[in-house]
């Protein structure tokens, strides 16, 4: 993506998810409250749900709004070259040090079992799993002729789920460690009870393309989206401060969903706070995002052998660098020429079909000729 492409309000979010999620997992001090405060960082994945159903159902209703057909093959090549090789190298760096994850992580299901390894990789499970099953959804859809617009309704689904599974399993009647178990095994983890934030992504995307008088309504209130999205996350933190409570589990998500909606409707208004101003180094860290969610569990596992015994400042200093460094290896070595890789084969593939369409007009005007 260009400067010329790139819209600084979603950088800024990017940017906001990763290292949000950083802090979440880096080790806390031992203060409760000022630990709990700082987990509440995992709900940057939640943020980077929101904006992958935004970009990847743009992708997909631009060109429905335009008339044009989905291309399964080009849809599959663009997001599996994006993601793919990078993961799998990073899985392999596990392979090596530890005993092998399981065959689940080669096929990205590792989501619905207890993570000891590599586990941040649950999300990017969610991700791409919804690669795989959004472009058929919507080619379903079409042929059905429903409206791509009731994706949204997603998220209800998800509700009702983790209500059953909560009421089910009750994790917060069990004792520790097996609270924490019930919890994700059941409702923080599995795809069918996280698909809240992806849907209103996907609805957002839905609206700025398929009913685009609504959206430019919509886009003059930037700066009021962000107050209300922010308003609601704040709101959020009490409904997330009681461990494994009917509401944390159920409701929870769907208002995360809701303020990150909000927030990414507001990084893409001309009138909105976040797009108006570029915050300074946000595109480096929202390019090295991915980079980053990929390789910072190493890093921090490199930090316990390392210096296991260190002040907090070292610790703090060398994770940060340590991050840097094997997220910029990544990118430049795997990420950046992947998607080079990628970049010119869709160039090609979009030349052979533009190539294979003039043929065919060209056969059928032949045809209506000779008649």
């Amino acid at each position: 993506m260009n400067s010329r492409e790139r819209i600084h309000g979603l950088d800024t979010l990017r940017a906001a998810a990763i290292l949000a999620v950083l802090l979440s997992h880096y080790p806390k001090p031992e203060k409760e409250l000022v630990s709990r405060a700082l987990n509440f960082g995992w709900t940057g994945v939640d943020l980077f749900f929101v904006l992958s159903g935004f970009l990847i159902g743009g992708q997909l209703f631009k060109d429905l709004a335009a008339g044009e057909t989905i291309s399964l093959k080009a849809f599959y090549l663009r997001r599996f070259l994006r993601t793919l090789p990078a993961y799998y190298v990073v899985l392999g760096i596990y392979f090596w040090l530890s005993p092998a994850p399981g065959w689940r992580y080669a096929v990205f299901a590792q989501n619905f079992e207890l993570l000891h390894t590599f586990q941040p990789s649950w999300s990017l499970c969610v991700e791409e799993q919804f690669y795989v099953g959004f472009p058929v959804l919507i080619l379903l859809l079409r042929r059905v002729r429903i409206s791509p617009l009731v994706i949204p309704f997603a998220g209800a689904i998800c509700l009702i789920l983790r209500v059953v599974n909560w009421a089910s399993f009750r994790p917060d009647l069990l004792a520790e460690p097996f609270a924490e178990k019930s919890y994700l095994i059941h409702i923080y983890c599995p795809t069918y009870c996280r698909l809240d934030g992806i849907a209103f992504g996907v609805g957002l995307a839905g609206f700025k393309y398929l009913r685009p008088r609504m959206w430019a309504g919509l886009m003059r209130h930037g700066d009021a989206l962000f107050t209300s999205g922010l308003t609601l996350l704040t709101l959020s933190l009490f409904v997330f401060w009681r461990h494994y409570s009917f509401l944390r589990s159920t409701i929870g998500f769907l208002l995360l969903a809701v303020s990150f909606g909000l927030l990414t409707a507001s990084a893409v208004s001309q009138t909105g706070f976040l797009a108006r101003y570029k915050i300074p180094g946000t595109r480096t860290v929202a390019t090295l995002a991915y980079s980053l969610y990929l390789t910072h569990s190493l890093a921090l596992m490199a930090i316990e052998k390392l210096l296991p015994a260190s002040g907090w400042a070292v610790r703090l200093a060398t994770a940060i660098a340590l991050m840097a460094l094997s997220s910029t290896l990544l990118y430049f070595l795997v990420e950046a020429p992947m998607l080079a890789y990628r970049d010119r084969l869709l160039r090609r593939f979009k030349t052979n079909r533009e190539t294979k369409a003039g043929e065919r007009e060209k056969l059928v005007e032949a045809a209506s000729n000779a008649l």
